[in-house]
């Protein structure tokens, strides 16, 4: 699915995806979705289940901060 497919099916929701193409600069251009939700710690908890070698991302299709905010991540993981 296209990155923007996914963006207009999922809005405003964590999106966990493995990748299926990149363009020249490695940004991802299609991906299938594995899990989604509006909560990121569902996705991150998705995450640690995936097995074997798959290249995932995952994206946030809600509305991006402003120039100037400043967002921290934290995620315990482990694979």
């Amino acid at each position: 699915m296209k990155i923007a497919e996914l963006k207009k099916k999922y809005k405003n929701e964590w999106i966990l995806a493995e990748v299926i193409k990149e363009d020249k600069l490695n940004q991802v251009t299609e991906a299938n979705p594995i899990a989604h939700s509006g909560d990121r710690s569902v996705v991150y908890k998705e995450l640690t289940k995936v097995k074997g070698k798959k290249h995932v991302t995952t994206i946030y299709t809600g509305k991006l901060p402003q120039k100037g905010m400043v967002y921290a991540f934290n995620a315990k993981l482990k694979i």
